[in-house]
């Protein structure tokens, strides 16, 4: 699957070569200076990177947050935030990679709760805020950077993940229970099913557009589940929506179908293929 194609360091710390122009530009001597004002947008971004290597989420955001909004709102600066969201959702990115590159024969969806089996209510907003952070940058996948768009997949990933996680692997075991019904609302809102719907689509769109072939299998997967789907109905067709409020009732019960078909991606809690899926 290419997974070295993105050296996994350069994700942690995206945006770092684009703070070192900016902080250089000034010169040596006011860069350093800049530095050494703790209070300062470039030495709260130098610290928070130092947190993050050390996996300190919680200390990075903080120090993140304390930027000024100028600040916040610069590309880099944005990334650098998602990136700490993301690693406090749970995603550790060379894990994530080499599971991704080793996960023949096993549903996408089921490797994806199994991942992000320690996940809680707290992952899956985490995962949401970095999710939003990146697509502050640009909601169109060709204005993102090749790496801008590699993140927001493995974001969208984890925000399945910790979902999934969440709600159909109640004992924590890392297996989908055999009684989760993504169609009944008590087990899976309708509000995290439109998400899981946006978490397949964005990250399609986005590995489509990062020109690499991280993730080729869920693309394969999902858009084989989409034409599947249109032949049955052409309402079902999903694969072009990428906000939560855009899914039709029609495409969130095909999302249901997706999820727990035992056709890849689905966890496999329905007997059936996608078309014997779908919600009712």
């Amino acid at each position: 699957m290419g997974v070295l194609r993105f050296p996994m360091n350069r994700w942690i710390g995206l945006g770092l070569s684009a703070l070192l122009m900016t902080t250089f530009s000034l010169g040596c001597s006011n860069a350093f200076k800049e530095l050494a004002k703790t209070d300062s947008d470039a030495a709260l971004l130098f610290e928070a990177r130092k947190q993050m290597n050390d996996a300190r989420w919680d200390e990075a955001i903080t120090l993140m947050n304390r930027m000024s909004a100028t600040a916040r709102a610069e590309r880099s600066t944005k990334a650098v935030m998602a990136s700490a969201y993301a690693g406090r959702c749970g995603l550790d990115l060379i894990r994530l990679a080499e599971r991704l590159a080793n996960s023949s024969g096993q549903n996408f969806l089921s490797l994806l709760l199994y991942t992000f089996r320690a996940s809680s209510g707290t992952s899956i907003a985490d995962c949401q805020q970095a999710e939003t952070l990146l697509l502050s940058i640009s909601s169109d996948p060709a204005v993102r950077t090749a790496d801008e768009n590699v993140m927001l997949a493995f974001i969208d990933f984890s925000k399945v993940g910790a979902i999934l996680a969440t709600y159909a692997d109640t004992d924590g075991d890392g297996t989908a229970e055999p009684t989760f019904d993504s169609c009944n609302t008590a087990h899976l809102p309708d509000a995290m099913l439109r998400e899981i719907g946006t978490g397949l689509t964005l990250a399609v769109g986005a590995l489509s557009a990062s020109g690499g072939s991280i993730g080729s299998a869920l693309s394969t997967s999902v858009t084989s589940a989409c034409s599947a789907l249109a032949g049955i109905n052409p309402s079902y067709d999903f694969c072009s929506i990428t906000t939560p409020s855009g899914f039709s009732a029609s495409q969130v019960k095909a999302l249901g179908g997706i999820v727990k078909t035992t056709d890849n991606p689905g966890l496999g809690t329905c007997a059936g293929s996608i078309s014997a899926c779908v919600c009712p």
